[in-house]
C-alpha cells in the first residue's frame, strides 16, 4: 500500500539517493554533477522553495516528487527501480495534481519513453514549442503540461 506525504528534512538523503541511483543506472543520461553535489541540493533549505512529496511502501521511501512552491513547476518525479509499475508514480502524480489543481508543467527527457508514456496516460499533454535541445545533458527534453481539473 502506497502512501504519499510531505517530506521532512530526514527524508531528503533518501530522495538524493533515488535520483543519484537513477542517473547511475541510466546509460543514456550523462552525469553532469557529482553524487556529492547533487546530495548537497537536498538540504532542509530545499523545503523552503519546494513542496517535496515522498511515497512510502512498507515504511520505506519508494519515490519522490519535487514541486516549485511559487510557479507550480514539477521539477522531479523519481522512483526506486523496484517501485516502478506498482502505482507509486501515479500516487505521486495524483498528489501533485491535488496540490496544483490549476495545472502544472514539467520537463521530461525525450529518450525516457516510459516516463513520456506514463505522463500521457495520466492526462498530460506535450507542449511542442517547449521542446529543448540545448540541455546541460545534451539530451532533448519535452515540455509536458497538466492543464488542471475541468471547470
Amino acid at each position: 500500500m502506497t502512501s504519499v506525504r510531505l517530506a521532512t528534512p530526514s527524508d531528503l538523503p533518501a530522495c538524493a539517493a533515488i535520483i543519484n541511483d537513477y542517473i547511475d543506472a541510466t546509460p543514456w543520461l550523462p552525469r553532469t554533477v557529482s553524487r556529492e553535489e547533487l546530495e548537497g541540493i537536498f538540504t532542509p533549505d530545499l523545503l523552503e522553495s519546494r513542496v517535496v512529496l515522498v511515497a512510502e511502501n512498507d515504511n520505506a521511501i519508494a519515490g519522490y516528487a519535487s514541486l516549485d512552491k511559487e510557479a507550480g513547476f514539477l521539477h522531479a518525479l523519481y522512483l526506486r527501480p523496484e517501485s516502478r509499475r506498482q502505482g507509486v508514480g501515479k500516487a505521486l502524480l495524483n498528489a501533485t495534481k491535488a496540490a496544483r489543481p490549476g495545472g502544472f508543467d514539467l520537463t521530461v527527457f525525450e529518450l525516457n519513453a516510459n516516463a513520456c508514456r506514463f505522463y500521457v496516460r495520466e492526462g498530460l499533454i506535450e507542449v511542442p514549442e517547449g521542446r529543448k535541445t540545448d540541455t546541460e545533458e545534451g539530451i532533448p527534453t519535452l515540455l509536458m503540461r497538466w492543464t488542471g481539473e475541468a471547470a
